[in-house]
């Protein structure tokens, strides 16, 4: 037969860790063996490798590529603020280096919109009236150190960091961020000049309405503005255009997809036919051919000392982008990704592409949209496509010259306007109000701030919300059903109808915690503990004259405040311990309190029983009902404990019911349900179960204030 109780002690932290220790040693060449097999995900899945697959990756690698090329020369030049080949480059080793260490199918990482952004918004920080080769030297130093961090956080598995900002507020912070981008990219598109892009969004949308009000030298030029607003009109058309014809013609999706370069390569060909005519437009001149224009980054630590005031920004952007869209695809298509491996292979990315001059890069939503969409199957189609931009960088260089900037302003337009997502506000306000608030914190401050500060304040707020609840939980008192449940009070009658659920028997007050017992909500807890006491029973205390008491002690007043109301004395407590996985030294402290404020309120020591107790924190919670006291566990520096007044003492002294033995079976306060705790702490009370906590038996005779009760016994689980 199960024991209702525990029959054993279970090991301390010590002996826990101790064993662990031990366990791990006897497997640590297994265990290094499965680290490094994890560490190359490639190992697992090239074996099953075969021809399906590959024709798959081969068209979504090329179709990848061919949108990569467009996307990573826009983000760099009018995004990060670099030269052009530093986003091809970014684009070529990302796809190539993740490859091997990915365990995501659909992610392409290489330049994005909003890293970019954050990337540029930094080097016109930290590096400001800095030269072409010097912004690219600081942010290929960016990028080493951001690989370093993310491989730190990837190897040493701490990437659960990132679930401390939730989806919403990770949804508001790029649809502001998109919502930036689109701004900025607005004076690009018509060649205005003289509007600083990176004040925030509001600055730069009065300044660009002011400036085309002005017009003039820095207004909008009429090629700029029919080069920009043509090649828009173009990508919108082909793209709803394709979506509309691919119901009857599947394959016009592809030509969606390649929309980008469809119309780079058409505006580039318009420029290159006009380029004897001495017509004013920005172009994107030189890229050097292949790999001619590779730099690395300054990697003294003085040089980083500057650096590393950017690092906090791009480090936090980088992991939230990737792990946000490697979890939406995994989540999308069925298989799980690995975030610490992620986050590594992230890192490798980065760390390696200082090297040859590439821009802090992570996952792209929209490129992995178009992967996802153009039938990937493995990895491997990010191989591909860093062939694809390989070629482009030896072959079509040349013809790049001729690419005119306010095309490429159009192009980012467009691609980021599908990270502008307001879907997720109506069901955060229908299903939780701090989501929803959370999402507009994001959004609103990056379009009156930055996004480095949006970042901020979307962490900040995460991390507020998520101690607001870990210090405010769910505290209830639990009455149960004529079927054997327990229930939450203020909740039960969605359960069960109001005739068939009862409180608890007299004298047991059934306490649940819906979180872990620690410092943050101890007092919170204790407050409420107390509450529940002294509106539920009567105070059986000692009775003092004012003289005698405490300044505070308000306890028997409390109790006459009932209206004559009967009220059964408290003879034991059940702790409900189901949703609490963890009691720290100030939860314990704070039983402790609670047992010291329960016996001057009763005048005896009242019995605290548990169910559903964690094997580990039972080491932990079989001191409450022992001998020490709050104040042998009290830490405070000026500890009064042993500075008794000698009225305290007199009180101290005064006669109340026998403590309980210290030689005590430490084990039998804890149960396996709550039926047996509250039939354990009806034993420790002798006191006879009220009739009202099952079918009425009896009546009660409210003139003289007795309740009559008879014994029942509840079911043993």
């Amino acid at each position: 037969m199960v024991s209702s109780i525990y029959v054993e002690k279970p090991p301390s932290q010590l002996q826990d860790i101790h064993l662990r220790a031990r366990a791990g040693t006897k497997k640590l060449p297994q265990n290094a063996a499965s680290f490094a097999l994890s560490f190359l995900p490639i190992l697992n899945w090239i074996r099953r490798y075969n021809l399906t697959w590959f024709l798959g990756d081969v068209v979504a690698g090329i179709t990848v590529g061919l949108v990569a090329i467009p996307q990573g020369i826009s983000y760099a030049t009018k995004l990060a603020g670099l030269p052009a080949q530093f986003g091809l480059y970014t684009a070529f080793l990302g796809a190539f280096l993740y490859t091997f260490f990915a365990t995501s199918k659909d992610v392409t990482i290489g330049a994005t919109a909003v890293l970019s952004l954050v990337v540029g918004q930094q080097l016109a920080t930290y590096a400001s009236g800095a030269s072409a080769t010097q912004l690219a030297v600081f942010s290929a130093t960016l990028s080493f150190w951001t690989g370093i961090l993310q491989l730190v956080i990837g190897v040493f598995r701490i990437g659960h960091i990132v679930d401390f900002v939730p989806v919403p507020v990770i949804a508001g912070f790029t649809s502001g961020a998109g919502i930036q981008i689109i701004i900025q990219q607005a004076p690009g598109l018509l060649g205005e000049k003289g509007v600083n892009t990176n004040n925030p969004p509001y600055q730069v949308l009065r300044e660009f309405f002011v400036t085309l009000g002005n017009g003039g030298a820095n207004g909008a030029t009429s090629y700029d503005a029919a080069f920009g607003v043509s090649a828009l009109a173009l990508i919108l058309l082909i793209k709803y255009g394709a979506q509309f014809g691919a119901k009857r013609l599947p394959w016009l999706r592809f030509v969606g997809y390649l929309r980008n370069a469809v119309v780079l390569v058409l505006f580039t060909g318009i420029s290159y036919a006009v380029r004897d005519k001495k017509l004013n437009f920005a172009i994107v001149k030189t890229i050097p051919s292949g790999l001619s224009g590779i730099l690395q980054g300054d990697y003294s630590l003085p040089y980083a000392a500057i650096v590393f005031k950017a690092l906090p920004a791009v480090l936090m952007v980088a992991i939230l982008e990737h792990i946000a869209v490697t979890k939406t695809y995994g989540r999308v298509n069925g298989y799980k990704v690995e975030a610490n491996q992620e986050i590594a292979a992230l890192g490798i990315m980065n760390l390696f592409g200082s090297f040859v001059g590439a821009i802090p890069a992570t996952g792209s939503f929209s490129r992995s949209a178009i992967k996802s969409a153009s039938g990937v199957r493995s990895p491997f189609a990010s191989f591909i496509t860093g062939i694809v931009v390989l070629i482009c960088l030896y072959s079509l260089t040349g013809a790049m010259y001729y690419i005119p900037s306010a095309v490429l302003s159009a192009i980012v337009m467009t691609a980021i306007s599908e990270l502008v997502n307001f879907s997720v506000v109506v069901p955060t306000f229908k299903i939780e109000l701090l989501d929803f608030v959370g999402f507009w914190v994001a959004f609103w401050v990056v379009f009156f701030s930055s996004i480095e500060n949006s970042i901020y304040a979307s962490v900040g707020y995460s991390v507020l919300v998520l101690l607001i609840r870990i210090a405010r939980p769910k505290i209830s008192t639990l009455v149960r059903t004529s079927d054997g449940i327990w229930l939450e009070a203020e909740t039960a009658h969605y359960y069960a109808a109001d005739d068939k659920v009862v409180d608890a028997p007299d004298g047991i007050l059934v306490f649940k915690i819906d979180e872990s017992l620690s410092y943050p909500n101890s007092g919170y807890f204790l407050q409420l503990l107390n509450e529940a006491v002294y509106s539920r029973f009567s105070y059986s205390g000692p009775v003092l004259s004012n003289a005698e008491k405490l300044w505070a002690d308000d306890a028997d007043e409390r109790a006459r405040r009932h209206n004559g109301k009967w009220l059964p004395p408290l003879k034991g407590v059940v702790f409900d311990f189901s949703a609490s996985s963890r009691v720290d030294f100030t939860g314990l402290q704070t039983f402790l309190d609670a047992k010291a404020d329960l016996k001057r309120y009763t005048g005896r020591d009242v019995p605290f029983h548990f169910a559903f107790v964690r094997p580990q924190q039972i080491n932990t919670l079989v001191r409450v009902n022992g001998p020490e006291t709050a104040a042998s566990f009290d830490g405070t520096p000026a500890n009064p404990s042993r500075s008794h007044t000698g009225l305290s003492k007199n009180i101290l002294k005064r006669k109340t019911a026998p403590a309980i033995d210290p030689n005590f079976n430490e084990l039998r306060y804890f149960h396996a349900s709550l039926d047996n705790a509250v039939s354990a702490a009806l034993g420790d009370a002798e006191i006879p179960v009220a009739a009202n906590f099952l079918p009425a038996t009896s009546e009660t005779s409210a003139e003289d204030g007795n309740r009559e009760s008879v014994l029942v016994s509840l079911p043993n689980v």
